[in-house]
């Protein structure tokens, strides 16, 4: 008899090795050598920002509840800012690109402090802060850049930390874990953070 995919002894052999595969695999399954996927992920703690769904506006995360963080919202991301979450001012970290063009006539304060992803001074890191605290005085007030995770994310965990008190562990797992699109090539950035003097960041702010 024919021992061919298509006969009678191979379609059975076939059987009984589908079998042993998928018993294998269930066994792999249940073993705590499984990959890390197979378990459940941990929830999001609730003092991180919380991501909120606003078109035109990517990445978009309430920090505060007067302090969003974004990437570069489009011309309708503007207006959608102003008129349904009652923003007032935005901060862009931004150096090559301005928001004139595209917010005109949301009615928007705008403050542009350029930041170089690669090439963190202090100087911007205090600027930005002091444009973020001056515009919370008008209502809320969004930071953006231009993927909304790098430079916003290292001005907001300086935030976390110079006004809400948080360590400089916390901050930083929340940048890196906190699915704003951190990305890890820009090692700088987390070691900015860990060296920060921030009695005098606080004070350089005012």
């Amino acid at each position: 008899m024919s021992d061919e995919p298509g006969s009678r002894i191979g379609s059975r052999r076939a059987f009984l090795a589908g079998g042993v595969r998928s018993g294998v695999g269930a066994l792999i399954l249940a073993s705590p050598l499984a990959p890390a996927w197979s378990y459940a992920a941990a929830p999001r703690p609730n003092t991180w920002a919380q991501r909120v769904e606003l078109a035109g506006v990517p990445n978009l995360h309430r920090v505060t509840a007067r302090f969003y963080r974004s990437a570069q919202p489009s011309a309708d991301g503007f207006a959608n800012l102003s008129r349904q979450l009652a923003v007032r001012s935005i901060v862009s970290l931004r150096a090559f690109h301005a928001d004139d063009v595209l917010s005109g006539g949301s009615h928007l304060r705008l403050t542009r402090i350029p930041i170089h992803t690669w090439h963190i001074e202090d100087k911007d890191v205090v600027a930005a802060l002091r444009a973020l605290r001056q515009g919370q005085r008008y209502g809320a007030v969004l930071l953006h850049c231009q993927h909304g995770a790098d430079r916003t994310g290292l001005i907001s965990a300086l935030y976390r930390v110079i006004y809400q008190g948080w360590s400089k562990a916390d901050a930083l797992a929340e940048m890196r874990g906190g699915a704003f699109g951190y990305h890890a090539v820009w090692g700088n950035i987390p070691r900015y953070l860990k060296s920060a003097n921030i009695a005098t960041l606080r004070a350089a702010i005012g």
